[in-house]
């Protein structure tokens, strides 16, 4: 290891090697030494450790908070507007199945309306982003022998006060029932407070928001139905979920200022 020199004599020669690392002192008496730079690095270092693992902790932390909804699924309104809930329509997922859907709570419903004799059936779940995100009809429909017969829309559906929720509309059939048995399917994610059917688009916000819930409808429609046109204008599907939306919204707002319950 070769000598320092002090800068504060500018005719000094060399010192001969110590046995012990040298010190030099620079302008404001600031020291500089191999092992001060050694000691800060492990300083830093330390302390990055130490924020990884507090963040590591926190991740932990905001993950357990998904393990059940902000509030129970099923305490969804049975009348919106005039649609009402069929009795005994409620159902829940194959265990198998809710598993893999990354689900901590959901509800499956039949609504009817009123006064126009339209039914849907909705989905409404809840659970980690990271799972959630990846199960959208595009993939469930067709593995279950479902092909897509009608333009699919990106469709702007009021939600209340809040900003309009982006959902995604389909038509599927299988190949016998093209004529008759046509779905209609909407869906859409609601996560960080936002509503949009392609949320894999914000992966890295999962961490900081790991909570997702999933709104998805099937409505039978017949050829003429499953137009573009007719699916633009009054819909029945839309004006149910412009009553549904403000309902998740005022609940997951009142759970999250409450999160004792």
């Amino acid at each position: 290891m070769s000598s320092f020199v002090s800068t504060n004599d500018p005719q000094a020669t060399p010192l001969a090697p110590a046995e012990n690392p040298p010190v030099s002192r620079v302008q404001g008496g600031a020291i500089s030494s191999p092992w001060v730079w050694m000691t800060l690095a492990c300083v830093l270092l330390g302390a990055s450790g130490g924020v990884r693992a507090w963040q590591d902790h926190r991740f932990a932390t905001v993950q357990s908070s998904v393990a059940v909804s902000p509030f129970p699924l099923k305490d969804l309104p049975l009348t919106l507007g005039d649609w009402r809930a069929q009795e005994g329509s409620d159902t829940i997922l194959d265990p198998r199945i809710a598993q893999i859907a990354g689900s901590s709570d959901h509800v499956i419903r039949i609504y009817t309306n009123a006064a126009t004799g339209q039914s849907l059936s909705v989905l409404v779940l809840f659970g980690p982003a990271q799972i959630v995100y990846g199960h959208q009809p595009g993939v469930c429909y067709p593995s279950a022998g479902y092909h897509p017969v009608a333009e699919s829309l990106t469709r702007s559906v009021a939600n209340g006060s809040g900003p309009p929720a982006a959902f995604y509309s389909h038509v599927y059939a299988r190949q016998k029932d093209q004529q008759q048995g046509r779905q209609e399917v909407y869906f859409s994610f609601r996560h960080g407070n936002r509503w949009y059917p392609d949320p894999g688009r914000f992966w890295k916000d999962f961490r900081h928001h790991p909570g997702m819930f999933k709104v998805q409808t099937q409505r039978l429609v017949t050829e003429s139905e499953s137009s573009t046109a007719r699916r633009e204008q009054a819909n029945p599907t839309e004006q149910f979920l412009e009553l549904l939306l403000p309902e998740i919204e005022r609940r997951a707002a009142q759970a999250s200022k409450n999160p004792e319950g």
